[in-house]
């Protein structure tokens, strides 16, 4: 192993126990980290998609044990999310990488803000045939399909084409948007966003973005991480849980612009 890889794999390692204590892959950094190294943004993320995929494999492992996943919610929304993921893998090339990463900040920006601002987590609302009723241990919440399912849709195809997973934004859209509470959108999401990955690495397959060597080097690294971050994030209070992730989309954010304007 090189040394720019053992540099690479120990960075990854760290980043992946942080990002998946908030049920992410990851691969808003993971993007932005490879571009630093001089790899080319979409063949980057491709390298993040299998990164994202390693990372859940392992979290999963330890959100269902707390049983912060629901199941029924995962296969709802994630036939939008997954084509969406495949349509912007596979368009990635014809969108200028300036554009894409100011717009990916633009959103976490958004996001961040209704995040940290107090909101009180809604419960069940009145029947209604588009509505979703769950209730996964303690929490119970109504989601509204027809908002949602377009959201996820848009999630996915930006998720496809930067190479993250989409955690970043289903996590605000569900809490937000859905009520659900912030310990299931974040187990739910380690499970949505690495089924997103698995179909924007196929898309980036195709036009010939991937690189196996050095995706699964670095794929060892997210897993183990990954392990421990789950764990830490199974013990997080549900409102400290979404202040702390509304400051980790600023701090990508501001990435993000960076890397736009000096990136590559």
């Amino acid at each position: 192993m090189t040394l720019e890889l053992l540099i690479l794999f120990s960075i990854f390692f760290l980043v992946s126990v942080i990002f998946m204590m908030f049920g992410q892959g990851g691969g808003a950094i993971y993007v932005p980290m490879l571009l630093a190294f001089g790899i080319p943004l979409y063949r980057a993320a491709a390298t993040s998609q299998v990164l994202i995929i390693a990372a859940t494999l392992s979290a999963i492992l330890v959100f269902q044990r707390a049983k912060m996943i629901d199941w029924l919610l995962v296969l709802i929304i994630e036939p939008p999310t997954n084509l969406g993921a495949f349509l912007g893998g596979y368009l990635s090339p014809h969108f200028p990488t300036w554009f894409s990463k100011l717009t990916f900040a633009f959103i976490l920006l958004i996001g961040a803000y209704f995040m940290i601002i107090p909101i009180k987590e809604r419960t069940a609302i009145k029947n209604a045939w588009y509505l979703l009723h769950r209730q996964v241990g303690e929490y119970v919440y109504s989601i509204n399909v027809f908002t949602v399912l377009p959201i996820m849709f848009l999630a996915g195809f930006v998720a496809g084409m930067l190479g993250v997973g989409g955690g970043l934004f289903k996590v605000p859209a569900l809490v937000l948007l859905g009520g659900v509470s912030m310990k299931i959108a974040v187990g739910s999401s380690s499970l949505m966003i690495g089924i997103t990955a698995l179909t924007g690495l196929i898309g980036h397959a195709l036009v010939g973005h991937f690189d196996p060597k050095l995706a699964i080097t670095l794929g060892i690294a997210v897993f183990l991480g990954a392990q421990i971050g789950a764990r830490v994030g199974v013990k997080i209070e549900r409102e400290k849980h979404k202040k702390y992730f509304g400051y980790l989309l600023i701090f990508v954010a501001f990435f993000m612009i960076y890397s736009a304007f000096h990136g590559r």
